[in-house]
């Protein structure tokens, strides 16, 4: 079996082909979503420059909602459909999925990189992706007893943020704290940067907030060390809702830039206080998705799942 798989960001898109063993070395094209008009346009790019040979599925996903055969990116004015793409490229099977989906499905084949939390606590087969990137969304997986992975739809950076992340806002940042209703609001790059602006009413890029962060800056210090509190806020109350005691996997670059710095221990700080006490926040292993590809692992582990 020849697969294609592609995952489209909202600043990059990456296609590769895959086999039932992998993803394959060498076949892997990133694109700069500036550079095309749609993503029919980079498929033709890609299947210009590579020898595909006969493509029996393909698989995409998209950071957006999706609609069955349908999916829209959310930062950009791109409407996929599966049947088009996967005319375009000649498969009989062609899927869209949310990148998140994408990323539950290649837990059983990417291992995030460890942060805390017990490795040799209870189990029980349920695992949580976190994605912190341009926008905010999760995916609960369930992997069964024969090691097939469920991996469910969320949009739940569009809900409201919980009252302990709520609360911890309104306390630092009094009235402005009304500027972050819901979860993306905050928990994300973009989110970074808001509130950045809001304690020092200077924006700033989140690279750049993340750098000041580093050289002693106060109002980054502030800043990146209120986003670390209220996401360990956040982490507690979301293992009180999914219970995903095979872990939790942090993705995307807001991700990997707060929990990386030495506002981890701010986190916590604030994973731990005392909460609900229904769940020990020390027993879910925490960890961190590394992998810039792992979106197109997990579109071929759904391509296999589904054949």
């Amino acid at each position: 079996m020849t697969y294609l798989v592609s995952d489209i960001g909202g600043t990059n898109t990456r296609l590769s082909l895959a086999d039932s063993d992998g993803v394959k070395a060498g076949t892997l094209m990133r694109a700069r979503n500036n550079d095309y008009a749609s993503f029919d346009e980079v498929l033709a790019d890609y299947l210009s420059k590579h020898d595909t040979g006969e493509i029996d599925g393909v698989c995409v996903a998209i950071a957006g909602p999706v609609q069955g055969t349908t999916g829209r990116l959310t930062n950009r004015n791109w409407t996929l459909k599966a049947g088009s793409f996967g005319a375009q490229c000649g498969a009989a099977r062609a899927a869209l999925i949310n990148d998140l989906t994408a990323l539950g499905f290649a837990l059983s084949r990417n291992t995030p990189e460890y942060l805390y939390g017990a490795l040799d606590g209870t189990r029980n087969g349920q695992a949580l992706v976190v994605g912190m990137g341009t926008g905010f969304n999760v995916s609960p997986t369930k992997r069964s007893l024969a090691g097939v992975t469920v991996a469910m739809e969320a949009e739940l950076g569009h809900a409201e943020l919980p009252h302990s992340v709520t609360l911890l806002l309104r306390d630092d940042l009094g009235a402005a704290a009304a500027e972050f209703k819901t979860y993306e609001d905050i928990f994300c790059g973009p989110g970074l940067e808001r509130l950045h602006t809001v304690i020092s009413g200077q924006p700033l890029g989140g690279a750049d907030i993340m750098t000041a962060f580093a050289a002693g800056d106060q109002d980054a210090q502030h800043t990146v060390r209120l986003f670390a509190r209220a996401l360990g806020n956040l982490t507690c109350a979301m293992m009180h809702q999914y219970m995903p005691r095979d872990g939790i996997a942090f993705a995307g670059s807001a991700s990997r830039g707060v929990l990386g710095s030495d506002a981890f221990d701010d986190f916590v700080t604030s994973l731990t206080a005392d909460g609900p006490g229904i769940v020990d926040a020390k027993s879910f292993p925490l960890g961190v998705i590394t992998d810039d590809a792992a979106a197109l692992e997990g579109c071929r582990q759904y391509l296999v799942q589904t054949s």
